[in-house]
């Protein structure tokens, strides 16, 4: 699946390169002075001065963000080009402090969907999944253990089951991927969270169903984060809602009131459209959209106290407040205007034909606790097209921390 028109790209079973990285330094409190100050509704948000991740000569895109615990973060990112591949190199990375500074890269094969589990250690699932059968996907698993920074592949599998109607082999006008491949039409993507009970694990998923053209996004439970069962439907083709792709990817939340906030993508350049659950994910209201917040991978986040922060774009890069909890009135901070502020001589361009020139607007926004919070996006030294050997550009990852004055 091409990011470009619709979705993110192929991640299959490259081993992870599982070693330790020594910690990085203790936690540092954001100087007053460092950054810009912004109100929004009755709030004082102040953001940091963008803090450099990493950077590559090479592809380094599209990344995910996880709050471990503490001060405790890890960014996932692609680290080729956004096309279809069996084998889909990405890169780790960690941070002990906030995200002041982060360990050297360990290369691995990408995945976005993180499940927490009761020893402490993370699960980080594929992106695709091949097909074994029209009720059936499986796919390769990883655990990042308990206070360590490393990532070790794992011999059990994911699996999926339990689909309400058929699903198919990956489409070929969505990156062309070879048939041998077995490429299933479904792919994990988004953020997880438990039942109230804390018992079952919920997830996202979105894809094609068997002879559609339009995507549909599902929600799948597991009580270990490997065997995966499709629990509901959230929003499938037949969506009312504008957007040639559909329903597809999404981020996922529990609301101080208890519900389930479901927000995704309907196509570049129109507003997100967003469900609400009152029954742990079994049913879901009718789509509507999201006004004022647009367009590509959501990504959510909920402080203890229930504030919401959502952040996404293309064309532009934001960041979107919901003080109040109740998914309902949103500010925002223009968070490329923010970048460009301080990072001068690499500055994120205005959108062209619709798309941002040098970011692919894909964000993760982590709370850390009931004050502080951190963003991370991207920036592209050439646009979706690698860079030259003999330029001087390169991609990078960037983050912003942020804190409730």
């Amino acid at each position: 699946m091409f990011r470009v028109a619709m979705a993110k790209h192929v991640r299959l079973s490259l081993v992870l390169l599982g070693f330790a990285i020594p910690l990085s330094t203790t936690a540092q409190e954001p100087k007053e002075k460092d950054g810009r100050t912004y109100e929004l509704d009755g709030l004082k948000v102040q953001l940091s001065q963008p803090r450099l991740v990493h950077r590559s000569k090479g592809f380094l895109w599209f990344p995910s963000m996880y709050h471990l615990c503490g001060e405790r973060l890890f960014v996932v990112a692609s680290t080729y080009a956004d096309e279809a591949r069996k084998v889909t190199p990405g890169v780790v990375l960690f941070s002990q402090n906030a995200g002041m500074t982060w360990s050297k890269p360990i290369e691995n094969s990408y995945g976005e969907m993180a499940i927490p589990r009761p020893d402490g250690s993370t699960l980080l699932l594929c992106y695709y999944l091949q097909l074994q059968s029209p009720d059936r996907a499986t796919g390769p698993a990883f655990r990042i253990p308990k206070e360590k920074e490393q990532v070790e592949p794992l011999k059990e599998e994911v699996e999926v089951t339990g689909w309400p109607r058929k699903i198919g082999p990956l489409d070929a006008d969505l990156g062309n991927p070879k048939a041998e491949w077995k490429l299933a039409s479904f792919v994990f993507n988004g953020q997880s969270v438990q039942t109230k009970d804390g018992k079952t694990h919920l997830a996202t998923l979105y894809g094609r169903f068997a002879g559609t053209k339009r995507f549909s996004l599902v929600l799948a439970e597991s009580p270990d984060g490997l065997k995966w069962k499709i629990r509901s439907v959230i929003a499938d083709e037949t969506c009312k809602l504008a957007g040639n792709e559909g329903p597809c990817e999404s981020a996922l939340v529990r609301l101080k009131d208890g519900r389930l906030f479901c927000v995704f993508r309907l196509d570049s350049a129109v507003d997100y459209g967003h469900c609400f659950s009152d029954d742990d994910g079994k049913t879901w209201s009718e789509p509507k959209n999201l006004k004022g917040t647009h367009s590509v991978q959501p990504s959510l986040s909920v402080s203890e106290k229930g504030m919401l922060l959502l952040t996404g774009g293309r064309p532009g890069l934001f960041l979107w407040l919901n003080a109040k909890g109740d998914a309902q009135r949103w500010d925002k901070i223009d968070l490329a205007k923010h970048h460009n502020e301080w990072v001068k001589e690499e500055p994120i361009h205005k959108a062209i034909a619709g798309f941002d020139s040098n970011t692919s607007a894909y964000t993760e926004v982590r709370w850390l606790d009931e004050r502080r919070f951190v963003v991370v996006y991207d920036r592209l030294g050439n646009g979706w097209n690698a860079i030259p050997a003999d330029s001087k550009a390169t991609n990078s990852l960037w983050v912003v921390q942020g804190w409730i004055k």
